[in-house]
């Protein structure tokens, strides 16, 4: 059994079939149709129905997931533990919510670049709820996300930032508390889905808000071009709140006493990926510290 079959076999279930599988590992279709030909033979069983089209994993392959995830992890771990001099090498996938990749995560990734110049990250973005199930699949080694209530059991969470939230109305929109500017105009909602989203659906509910909702978005641009262009007020993470965009608009504390969300790094419990996932928190942490000093 070689760690190049268990990583055909993870990138088969990942992916969704040979074709996709073979594109990603960058190798021909029939090179994977022979690494997992190979696996089965050495395992005696069947990995693949492949009666159907594209082929699906068996018991005995799903049975099997977990175990390679983890080997082709700990071996990874292993190739950046025997860098000489320590060294954090390797290639993390990170999945990441929209409004973590427009604020923090550029400035964190230009520090980790400089200092571990050996680690290369590969972002995908996607929604809180979205984003658990995909680390706890292993088809993430880490996300950054609004951290919910509870984490799927074998996943911890690392606090990153706290972080409050800001309603935001055009200029001379009347109204001196959140509520009064959350009346005032129509509201420009966050995705649900969002982790954010469901923050500030709970708080409104809580206080008795009513909204007249315009439309609902997960994009933190999107939400402020719309308040910016007069069309709404809405609700927004702190950082996202560049200078700019708090001189051109009324802003103030979401709620009484005023709401915040939770950003963390989520991981295995039982990391393999450590060095990377410590390094990068590391750097997000200093991101959120020199953030802090710019805009105080």
């Amino acid at each position: 059994m070689s760690l190049r079959q268990l990583e055909t076999l993870i990138a088969i279930t990942e992916t969704g079939g040979f074709g996709a599988a073979a594109m990603r590992l960058g190798v021909t279709q029939s090179a994977v149709s022979m690494q997992i030909k190979a696996l089965e033979a050495e395992l005696g069983v069947v990995l693949f129905d492949r009666a159907h089209r594209p082929p699906l994993p068996t018991e005995q392959a799903r049975d099997l997931l977990d175990r390679a995830r983890e080997i082709v992890g700990l071996y990874g771990a292993l190739k950046s533990a025997a860098r000489a001099g320590g060294e954090v090498a390797g290639t993390l996938r990170l999945g990441v919510i929209p409004t973590v990749s427009t604020g923090i995560l550029p400035d964190a990734l230009a520090l980790l670049r400089a200092r571990y110049p050996a680690l290369s990250v590969r972002i995908e973005n996607g929604l809180s709820t979205e984003l658990p199930p995909r680390v706890e699949r292993g088809e993430l080694d880490a996300a950054i996300m609004t951290e919910p209530g509870s984490l799927p059991r074998g996943i911890a969470g690392r606090l990153i930032m706290t972080e409050r939230l800001m309603v935001v109305a055009p200029a001379g929109t009347p109204g001196i508390d959140h509520a009064e500017l959350l009346r005032a105009q129509p509201f420009v909602r966050f995705n649900r889905r969002a982790g954010v989203g469901r923050i500030i659906d709970v708080a409104l509910r809580r206080e008795g808000i009513q909204v007249t909702e315009l439309m609902e978005l997960d994009s933190i641009e999107s939400i402020l071009a719309m308040v910016r262009r007069g069309l709404g007020v809405a609700v927004a993470p702190e950082r996202s709140l560049t200078s700019e965009i708090r001189r051109e608009l009324v802003c103030r504390p979401f709620g009484d006493p005023p709401v915040s969300r939770r950003v963390s790094l989520i991981e295995p419990a039982r990391d393999t990926r450590a060095p990377l996932t410590h390094a990068l928190l590391d750097t997000l942490r200093e991101a959120v510290g020199q953030n802090r000093t710019t805009r105080s």
